[in-house]
């Protein structure tokens, strides 16, 4: 119980480290862009896949879904069917993922969507 609360207190303090840089990323990108950008915090679980389109699918105005599982350190990106990434754009995702570098894959993904007319203002950072 004991190791478990400790992972539980590791993690948050990471994400609190982490969330003003994803903000930042967030902002930045959504005014670079016009595309609303959204990272959802929650449990993915077993089936982390098929969460993280769950959560994707609550979010249809959102061109871009990061969910990120704090405790586990788990990334999923999802992205509406009229934004189109790159493969070497996902590799390079995946591994700022490895590194746990959410800020800079935000930032990634971004350079690589055109210009979209800004639709409607979205929270930034959800948690679930």
């Amino acid at each position: 119980m004991v190791k478990m609360s400790h992972k539980r207190k590791e993690a948050a303090n990471w994400w609190l480290k982490q969330k003003p840089q994803v903000a930042a990323a967030i902002k930045e990108a959504e005014a670079a862009t016009g595309h609303q950008i959204v990272v959802v915090v929650a449990r993915l679980g077993k089936y982390h896949a098929e969460r993280a389109t769950h959560i994707a699918r609550k979010n249809p105005g959102a061109s871009l879904v990061f969910c990120v599982d704090v405790l586990q350190h788990r990334y999923e990106l999802r992205w509406q069917s009229h934004v189109s990434l790159d493969q070497a754009v996902l590799d390079n995702t995946t591994e700022l993922f490895r590194q746990q570098n959410l800020a800079e894959a935000i930032r990634l993904v971004a350079q690589s969507l055109p210009f979209n007319t800004p639709g409607e203002n979205l929270p930034d950072i959800i948690d679930e």
